[in-house]
């Protein structure tokens, strides 16, 4: 059975972007192409940060919100409301608004 020739198509990219772990030769076997081929893709993607080697973005409240600019909406979502409880101190909330909350008894 011979190889396949010619570039490769977006669902091979795919499985070999996010086949890392396994080695060049068995990922050639997988998709019945040649080795060569596979480090080369392997190495471009490298090059230009295809590969998933993802550093997390910084979280940002305003980034998570949604927003609906052509009416000027803007909506917390559920991730939004997670994250800035976490990142809240609760040292400021509670010497801004000490005096503000009676607890009753």
């Amino acid at each position: 059975m011979s190889k396949k020739t010619g570039k490769l198509n977006k669902v091979e990219k795919f499985y070999i972007e996010n086949n890392a772990d396994k080695d060049a030769a068995e990922i050639a076997k997988d998709l019945n192409r040649t080795e060569a081929s596979i480090k080369k893709h392997i190495k471009s993607s490298r090059d230009t940060g295809h590969v998933s080697e993802a550093t997390p973005e910084p979280a940002d409240v305003g980034n998570l919100m949604g927003h609906k600019e052509g009416r000027g909406v803007t909506v917390m979502t559920p991730a939004a409301s997670e994250l800035s409880d976490d990142t809240r101190s609760s040292r400021i909330s509670n010497k801004r608004h000490g005096n503000a909350i009676h607890k009753i008894k």
